[in-house]
């Protein structure tokens, strides 16, 4: 993982952050009021993006299975790169991980960019770095279409 400069980042790169960043103020965090955006770059040229949802009744979803969802809902099958925008630089939970390698076309190098909204800290990480042994499961699946979640 390395730190970075947003003027030292790609035009994308620096698109996703902002679209994060602007997104992250719809998150429905009403509980622990840790507030995270998500923005990910798809196959399909489109961005797609996510906030993190909490209900008294549910399990919280989180901003980054809810961009994934929305690339899935709309016909993107393969994340090129993921943005996540929170207080203090947010690098995907497990559970989150596991779901971005699901999508990621098994390119452990698919670009995870992590923002700390109160200071704007930008690091650049990996899947394959912050989630070097992901389940066999979540390897199988090469897009949308494929049957093997197992």
């Amino acid at each position: 993982m390395k730190e970075v400069k947003f003027h030292d980042l790609s035009f994308k790169d620096r698109s996703l952050i902002a679209r994060a960043k602007k997104i992250r103020e719809n998150a429905h965090a009403i509980f622990s009021k840790y507030k995270v955006g998500a923005a990910l770059l798809a196959d399909n040229g489109e961005v797609y993006l996510g906030v993190n949802v909490e209900a008294p009744c549910c399990v919280t979803t989180h901003a980054e299975v809810n961009a994934i969802n929305a690339m899935v809902t709309h016909g993107g099958k393969i994340i090129k790169s993921l943005c996540c925008v929170s207080d203090k630089m947010g690098i995907p939970c497990p559970h989150c991980c596991q779901k971005i390698w699901s999508f990621s076309g098994n390119n452990p190098n698919l670009k995870i960019i992590a923002v700390g909204a109160k200071d704007d800290t930008i690091r650049i990480t990996t899947i394959g770095e912050i989630c070097p042994y992901p389940s066999s499961g979540s390897l199988k699946v090469k897009d949308n279409n494929s049957k093997a979640y197992g």
